[in-house]
C-alpha cells in the first residue's frame, strides 16, 4: 500500500492530478483545461502565497495573455467552489500580488492497488447489425446487464439516463470513466445475423484505459437469457467482487422464461425511453404483447404502468381513461412479484397525481425505496410528491438525490429545475433549467419551464423568447397554454385570448384539459370567475395540474375566495393556517436555497 502524493481533499471537494478531475462528493465538477490547471497550482501551494506573474508563466507557458484571463479563470474557480458571502472561502485574493489557497486539507486514504473495482458505467451497446430496427435489442441488453449488476450493494452502477448520452458515441472509455466518475467501463457491439447473436464485450480500467476482459459470443437468438447472466457473472468475477449465495441467484434471476415475450419488452422499453407521447403509446402494446406471450410476466406490467402514468401526467390522454388502467399494471405486478420498487412507484404516482391519496402515495414510495433504494425514478416522483405538499427542502433533497443516482438524466435535470420554481425559488429554476437545456437544447419541457420561471420575475421578453421556443419545438396544449398565460400576466389580452380559442378549437379534435385554459386565465389577474370554473371542471376530469394548487403561485390571487378553498379541501389539501395560505410559509422558505 502506498499513500497518493497527487491526490488532494478540502472540504467536500477532492481533486485527482494523476486523472485531473475535481469531484465534489463524490460528483465530476466540470472545469476548463486551464481553469483547472490554474486550480492545481494553487492547491500544491497550500497556504502560500502565489505571484500572478508565477501563476501566468505555469499556465500559459508558451502563450501571451491579458491578466484579466486569470482573474476570469479565478472567477470560474470561485464559483465551482462554491464560494458565497459568508460561505466557505477558498481562494484568497492578495491584492496587486496573487492568490493564496486557503483550505484546511485532509489527509488521503492509502491506496490500495490491489483493491476491487466498485464502480462502473455500462455504456451503450453498439447496434453493428444492417438492420436498423435492432436498436431496441442491443439497447435491451445493455440495460438487462446494467439492471442485473445494480443490485449488488457493492458496486456502484451508474443510470441509464446519464450512460444513454453516451449512445451512437465512439468514446474513450477513460474520458467517460472520468466524466462519469467511475474505475471502469464496459462496452459492447451487437450484431444479428438471421437467428443467432454475436456480441462482443470488453471491460476497461477507467483510470489507464488497459483493458480488463474481453470475449465474444456466438449463440442463438433464444439464448439471450443465459448470455445476459454469463455477461452479468463474467463482469462480477473480473472486478473481484465477493458475492453472497443470494447474490449470486440475482445475477440469475429470470422475469420470464419466453424469448418471444422478452423481445416484445425490450421493444416496449425502447419506446418507453424516447418519452415522447407516441412512442409511450407504442410501448404500451408492445408490453401487452409481451404479456400476451407470457401472462406471468411482471416486468411488463410494470412497463404498462409506467407508460400509462407519463401519458396521464403529460395530459396526452384523459386522465379517468388511463389512469386506472396504469393503476390496474402495477398491482398486476406487484401480485405477481412483491420485490418490485419500480412497480410501487408507479402505484405510488398514480395514488398521488390521480386519486389524490396523499397517505397511499407516502407509503407506497416508500416501500419503493426500500426495495429499490438505487432507482431514480422513485426519488425523483417521491421528490415531487413532497414539493406539492409544501415539503420543499425535504422534497430537493430526493430530487437531488436522484440527480446524483443519474446526473446527466433529462427528466431529472428538468424537474429539479420545475420544482425550484414550484418551491418558488426561481433563481435556482432559471440556473438549473439552463444546464438541463445543455444537455439537450430541443427539449422543450426545459424551454417551458424555464419560460414560466422568467415570466414570475416579470422578465418578459426572456420569458416569451423560450415559451415560444419550447411551442416551436412541440405545440401541444401546456406550450399554448404557458405562452397564454406569460402573455396574458404582461398586459397583452389580445394575444393571450387568441391562445384560448385556440385551446378551444384545439379541444374539439383531442383531449384538452381544462387546467390549461385555468392557467391562461389566472395570468389575466381579473379573471377569477373564468379560472375557478376551470379548475372546477378539472378536477371533474381528475387532472394531474390540481396537485400544484397548494404551492403554485400564479393561483396566489385565489387563495381568500371560498371556492378556491373548497377546491383545495377536495382535492385533498387541509385548509388550516400550514395548508390553506401557502404563500407566507412559501416566501420563508426561500432562504433555504442550497
Amino acid at each position: 500500500m502506498k499513500r497518493r502524493d497527487d491526490l488532494f481533499k478540502f472540504g467536500v471537494f477532492c481533486l485527482d492530478a494523476r486523472e485531473r478531475v475535481l469531484l465534489r462528493d463524490g460528483r465530476l465538477v466540470p472545469l476548463p483545461a486551464k481553469t483547472f490547471s490554474t486550480l492545481l497550482m494553487l492547491v500544491r501551494k497550500n497556504g502560500h502565497l502565489v505571484e500572478k506573474d508565477v501563476l501566468m508563466k505555469e499556465v500559459w507557458p508558451d502563450e501571451y495573455v491579458e491578466k484579466g484571463n486569470l482573474a476570469q479563470h479565478i472567477f470560474l474557480l470561485r464559483k465551482a467552489l462554491g464560494e458565497t458571502i459568508g460561505g466557505p472561502s477558498y481562494i484568497e485574493t492578495v491584492p496587486r500580488r496573487g492568490y493564496r489557497f486557503v483550505a484546511n486539507m485532509i489527509e488521503p486514504e492509502n491506496e490500495d492497488d490491489n483493491k476491487g473495482i466498485d464502480s462502473l458505467a455500462v455504456l451503450p451497446f453498439f447496434n453493428v447489425s444492417d438492420d436498423l430496427n435492432m436498436e431496441y435489442l442491443s439497447d435491451g441488453i445493455t440495460e438487462a446487464i446494467m439492471n442485473s449488476l445494480s443490485l449488488l450493494p457493492q458496486l456502484k452502477v451508474i443510470a441509464r439516463s446519464t450512460v444513454f448520452r453516451y449512445k451512437g458515441v465512439d468514446v474513450d472509455p477513460r474520458e467517460a470513466g472520468r466524466a462519469l466518475g467511475v474505475r471502469a467501463v464496459m462496452m459492447g457491439r451487437v450484431q444479428q445475423l438471421g437467428e443467432r447473436l454475436v456480441i462482443s464485450a470488453e471491460l476497461v480500467n477507467a483510470r489507464d484505459g488497459s483493458r480488463i476482459w474481453g470475449d465474444q459470443y456466438h449463440r442463438k437468438s433464444s439464448d439471450i437469457f443465459s448470455l445476459q447472466e454469463e455477461l452479468a457473472r463474467e463482469i462480477s468475477e473480473k472486478l473481484r467482487l465477493r458475492l453472497s449465495g443470494e447474490q449470486k441467484e440475482q445475477l440469475r434471476k429470470r422475469f420470464t422464461e419466453n424469448s418471444e415475450a422478452y423481445e416484445f419488452y425490450l421493444r416496449g422499453r425502447y419506446a418507453w425511453g424516447r418519452r415522447t407521447n407516441e412512442a409511450l403509446k407504442a410501448g404500451v402494446e408492445y408490453f401487452r404483447q409481451a404479456i400476451a406471450k407470457d401472462p406471468n410476466y411482471a416486468l411488463a406490467h410494470v412497463g404498462i404502468a409506467d407508460c400509462l402514468v407519463l401519458l396521464g401526467q403529460f395530459g396526452a390522454e384523459h386522465p379517468r381513461l388511463i389512469m386506472p388502467q396504469a393503476k390496474a399494471a402495477a398491482m398486476a405486478a406487484i401480485q405477481l412479484d412483491e420485490a418490485h420498487g419500480e412497480a410501487y412507484a408507479s402505484l405510488a404516482q398514480t395514488k398521488f397525481i390521480y386519486e389524490w391519496d396523499w397517505t397511499g402515495a407516502e407509503a407506497n414510495f416508500q416501500q419503493a425505496l426500500r426495495l429499490s433504494p438505487i432507482y431514480p425514478t422513485a426519488h425523483q416522483w417521491h421528490g415531487e410528491f413532497l414539493v406539492s405538499m409544501g415539503s420543499f427542502d425535504k422534497g430537493l433533497a430526493e430530487l437531488k438525490r436522484a440527480r446524483d443516482l443519474d446526473p446527466l438524466s433529462l427528466i431529472i435535470n428538468t424537474n429539479l429545475g420545475l420544482s425550484f420554481y414550484w418551491a418558488r425559488r426561481y433563481d435556482l429554476a432559471i440556473e438549473q433549467l439552463k444546464d438541463a437545456i445543455e444537455l439537450e437544447p430541443n427539449f422543450f419541457r426545459a424551454h417551458l419551464h424555464l419560460g414560466m420561471a422568467y415570466e414570475r420575475k416579470s422578465m418578459y421578453r426572456e420569458a416569451f423568447d423560450e415559451l415560444q421556443k419550447a411551442r416551436s419545438i412541440n405545440e401541444d396544449p401546456w406550450t399554448i397554454a404557458g405562452l397564454g398565460h406569460a402573455y396574458a400576466s404582461s398586459g397583452e389580452r389580445a394575444e393571450a385570448k387568441k391562445l384560448l380559442a385556440q385551446l378551444t378549437e384545439l379541444s374539439r379534435g383531442q383531449y384538452v384539459s381544462c387546467a390549461t385554459l385555468a392557467v391562461v386565465y389566472a395570468g389575466f389577474g381579473d379573471e377569477v370567475d373564468q379560472t375557478i370554473e376551470m379548475l372546477e371542471k378539472a378536477y371533474e376530469e381528475r387532472s394531474a395540474l390540481l396537485i400544484w394548487l397548494k404551492v403554485w403561485s400564479i393561483f396566489d390571487n385565489l387563495r381568500s375566495d371560498a371556492r378556491f378553498v373548497r377546491l383545495l379541501r377536495r382535492v385533498g389539501f387541509t385548509t388550516d393556517g400550514e395548508h390553506a395560505e401557502p404563500a407566507a410559509q412559501l416566501t420563508q422558505s426561500r432562504s433555504a436555497e442550497s
